[in-house]
């Protein structure tokens, strides 16, 4: 039974995951809602090249959402010059850990906010020479416990508040 369709948009460069979103069709929605989260992740930064798979809904969501990026449709693994090998990978591990939940129950479940904050700040990648996508990006977490310094900075987010 499938309670939706998730959304995962990543920077190719720093393999900074930009945004994660459940929903409940693979449409014209579904993509601009997960765009819009795009941009206001990334500061209202707009990324130059979009790649996507052939879903043909990405063609009005990048219009709508994104109209000064260039859009890149059918980009597989068998195209080097489109390659979405890197966004692939990660939807394959968060394919398996979902399998090892059993689903997830609800559109409204926060664990693809959580494991997008794992894959960007905690998780150290290969590719990256051991680095998380954040520390690529510029924005690292310090500390031996990366999950206990983000708890920490959030708790200081939420006092300030």
């Amino acid at each position: 039974m499938t309670i939706g369709y998730l959304w995962n948009v990543m920077d190719r460069k720093t393999r900074f995951l930009l945004a994660s979103e459940l929903t409940k069709f693979r449409d014209v929605g579904g993509a601009d809602r997960v765009f819009r989260k795009v941009v206001a992740n990334a500061h209202e930064n707009r990324p130059v090249r979009v790649f996507t798979d052939g879903l043909k809904a990405y063609n009005d969501a990048v219009k709508f959402s994104l109209p000064h990026s260039q859009h890149v449709p059918k980009a597989g693994l068998k195209k080097p010059h489109a390659s979405n090998n890197r966004i692939e990978r990660l939807n394959g591990t968060v394919r398996e850990r979902v399998k090892v939940q059993r689903g997830w129950k609800s559109l409204k479940t926060p664990l693809a906010e959580g494991q997008r904050i794992h894959c960007n700040f905690v998780k150290p990648h290969k590719a990256l020479q051991g680095e998380t996508p954040a520390q690529a990006a510029g924005i690292g977490v310090d500390g031996e416990n990366k999950w206990m310094e983000l708890l920490k900075k959030s708790l200081e987010v939420k006092r300030d508040s």
